[in-house]
């Protein structure tokens, strides 16, 4: 099966905000958004999206997670 794999890249604009005090998907910069919204958009089958990301890290601790839902 692994031979048969294709990796793909992208290059997406990144952001030097800091998002550790963010805990609301409007305290992320926009371009964390993207990546965020891009990752969900990458994962399952082209055209319909199966996975919806729940909960993102936003610094060490486990109280910095912003939910998604």
């Amino acid at each position: 099966i692994l031979q048969k794999v294709e990796v793909e890249y992208e290059t997406m604009p990144g952001w030097k905000t800091d998002t550790t005090g963010a805990r609301k998907w409007e305290d992320l910069p926009p371009k964390a958004q993207n990546y965020i919204r891009c990752v969900e958009n990458h994962v399952g089958v082209p055209g319909r999206c199966l996975f919806t990301l729940k909960w993102v890290g936003v610094g060490k601790s486990r109280e910095s997670v912003i939910q998604l839902f």
